[in-house]
């Protein structure tokens, strides 16, 4: 993968996590107005951090998984998949009309 390539991935994920985690945070101090009871306000604080921690964590996992390497792949498979299947349908008609 290409150093541009990289770049643009890392700048897509991280505006998705800050625009993620900034809605949340966001959220959160609403929540923190509102509410009087400290320990709802807990669970909560700490249900939306590990949620920005979970997006995170699946956005690294995949980058160094590899799975934006080659993203062309699945689509050529597919597309050589059908082709194969075409033409085993065409040899099967060619010997039905035998």
């Amino acid at each position: 993968m290409k150093n541009k390539e990289r770049l643009i991935i890392f700048i897509m994920a991280f505006l998705m996590i800050f625009s993620v985690g900034t809605a949340i945070i966001i959220k959160t101090f609403d929540y923190i107005q509102s509410q009087t009871d400290m320990e709802s306000f807990f669970l909560v604080a700490i249900a939306r951090i590990l949620t920005i921690v979970g997006f995170l964590f699946i956005i690294i996992f995949a980058f160094l998984k590899g799975d934006f390497r080659n993203i062309e792949k699945p689509k050529n498979d597919i597309l050589d998949l059908h082709e194969k299947i075409e033409n085993l349908e065409k040899e099967e008609k060619k010997i039905d009309k035998s």
